[in-house]
């Protein structure tokens, strides 16, 4: 008996090891799905109310992010620096959070990040299966996910595919 519970309680900790090791890998095996795109979003500067969907026919980053997030806050600059790369009238940065106005205006101003358009959602993000943060999608000009990261990512890496979906 002692022989199986030893046994048993090795493969557990085996398992918990490769879990912890793999977490993120495993993390974006279950991705949550963009469900929302239509869901209701308040601009912060203008006060129009819009939605992802409004966007389709652009190329979009959209990050659901929190303004207390370490890893939102280490994504920000690399997306201010997507942004100004490409300037197109077709590709758009998006950040949406459920948290106040202001802030979304201070986390904002807080990296001068003019480039981006932050926006609140009514919605809690939870409601919205977004658990993580920065969960942060790449959409194509038709609408369609392309790529999703969770936890911060180096956008710089998918230059490439960007220019590709924009020559689309």
């Amino acid at each position: 008996m002692k022989k199986h519970q030893s046994l048993l309680i090795t493969c557990m900790v085996i398992a918990l090891a490769f879990a912890w090791l793999f977490k993120s890998t495993i993390r974006n095996a279950f991705a949550p799905k963009l469900t929302f795109a239509n869901a209701p979003l308040q601009v912060v500067d203008s006060n129009v109310i819009g939605s992802i969907a409004a966007y389709k026919g652009n190329v979009l980053i959209v990050s659901c992010f929190q303004t207390w997030c370490i890893d939102c806050a280490r994504e920000t600059p690399g997306l201010i620096e997507l942004a100004t790369t490409f300037k197109a009238e077709k590709f758009k940065v998006l950040y949406i959070s459920d948290e106040s106005i202001d802030k979304i205006k201070h986390f904002k101003h807080r990296f001068n990040a003019e480039q981006i358009l932050f926006t609140q959602s009514a919605k809690s993000l939870a409601s919205m299966d977004i658990n993580v943060y920065p969960t942060t999608f790449l959409i194509n000009k038709q609408g369609a996910v392309v790529s999703t990261k969770l936890e911060g990512y180096a956008w710089k890496n998918e230059w490439p595919l960007i220019k590709k979906l924009l020559a689309e």
